[in-house]
């Protein structure tokens, strides 16, 4: 049996060996020439070894366990007590504002202590990136103020039912010229308070810039903290405060992504909200706390099993959401990459069972000729094992090249 159970292993090693050995780890995706010399800057986007034994599930699953050698301390700041705050990573030098701002942003529920944003600031550490900071959202604070309306609140959104167009088609896509459709008529209206993460986004940055005043701001956004990051920048276009992004593993069509999600990450992503919004619960027991015209339902969402319910009463209706479909489909990085004004890097992998290959709108997102696509043949969500013995994440490497060239 043990000899079976060998001969097997060593089949599928070869088989994920020969896989990668015959084709390119890695496929480049740009239609700008002058693209060409970022991506011989950057290295590492073409020498990418994944650990060949790892399917796209292994690599999700081991890098949850890996933290690099160095130890990082942090210190949190307030940016504003409705709940945004930020952790500087401090190495004992201070901030030193005659360098670029490193601003990350953690994926859902994802904070400082993560293994993968201490491989990034590990990273960055090694390209002399001196001012580095992890962004905490508000939806995530346990004295968060749900009634806090951030000084652009909407900012960039059609919501006047003159500003939107009729000519929509019928599968319930309206496109970004009318955001009316997709949200509740009394946030439409006016009548009630929703939270605005993009807006969110740019008074912690605004907060980081008056203060600080950093020649540059160069953002890392993973997984959903990277459709923050891309819907900021599409929707602030010039305005935006960020000088060059790279995103990884963010769904770029969230409807999309949601139909082909695996029934296994579904049950982990709606486990992960869960516990997100257990840690503010008691919030919710008192009705002042939160708009009387939220029609939140906590006890639904925390009994759900999957993401999409979870969505369905609570994240939808707390940002303001005609139904979770609508959310999906308004919230989707491909509605805004056209309008991003900045160099973009965005890292995607094939076997990404979040966010799955037929939701990558590869060329809706490269046709702002300023974003290069990256897409791994194997790495899982935010995995990108690499060595035989998996030793290393590989996505910080062509990440921090690519800020490092245009800090």
């Amino acid at each position: 049996m043990i000899n079976i159970i060998i001969t097997i292993a060593i089949i599928y090693i070869s088989y994920r060996w020969m896989k990668f050995i015959n084709h390119p780890s890695v496929q480049l995706f740009y239609n700008n020439d002058s693209l060409k010399k970022v991506v011989q800057s950057c290295p590492s986007l073409s020498n990418y070894k994944p650990t060949p034994y790892l399917n796209g599930l292994l690599h999700t699953i081991l890098a949850t366990f890996k933290h690099p050698a160095e130890k990082h301390t942090s210190n949190r700041e307030v940016v504003h007590e409705a709940g945004l705050s930020v952790d500087w990573i401090d190495k004992g030098s201070g901030i030193d504002v005659q360098h670029p701002l490193l601003f990350i942003m953690p994926g859902l529920t994802g904070s400082v202590d993560d293994g993968y944003i201490n491989t990034i600031v590990s990273q960055a550490h090694l390209h002399n990136f001196h001012n580095i900071c992890i962004y905490n959202y508000r939806m995530l604070a346990k004295n968060a103020d749900f009634w806090f309306k951030p000084e652009c609140y909407n900012y960039g959104l059609k919501m006047q039912p003159n500003q939107f167009m009729n000519n929509y088609v019928s599968d319930g896509f309206y496109g970004i010229d009318n955001d009316y459709y997709y949200f509740e008529d009394d946030v439409i209206e006016g009548k009630r308070v929703r939270i605005d993460l993009v807006a969110d986004l740019h008074y912690t940055l605004q907060y980081l810039k008056n203060k600080y005043k950093f020649n540059k701001i160069l953002a890392i956004g993973c997984s959903y903290g990277g459709v923050q990051l891309g819907m900021y920048l599409g929707r602030f276009e010039n305005k935006a405060l960020i000088d060059a992004g790279v995103t990884v593993c963010s769904p770029h069509i969230m409807n999309i992504t949601q139909v082909f999600l695996s029934t296994f990450m579904n049950l982990m992503l709606c486990k992960i909200l869960q516990r997100g919004l257990k840690a503010i619960k008691e919030q919710f027991a008192n009705r002042s706390n939160y708009p009387s015209n939220w029609t939140i339902d906590v006890n639904k969402a925390l009994n759900a099993t999957w993401i999409q319910d979870f969505d369905t009463y609570y994240t939808s209706r707390v940002y303001g959401y005609r139904t979770a479909d609508a959310y999906y489909r308004h919230f989707s990085l491909i509605n805004r990459f056209p309008q991003v004004q900045v160099p973009m890097l965005c890292i995607s992998a094939e076997d990404d069972g979040v966010c799955h290959l037929k939701g990558l709108g590869k060329e809706e997102m490269i046709q702002n000729g300023r974003t290069i696509l990256c897409l791994a043949k194997a790495g899982g969500h935010i995995g990108f094992l690499e060595g035989w013995n998996a030793s290393s994440f590989w996505f910080p490497k062509p990440a921090i090249e690519f800020l490092t060239f245009h800090s």
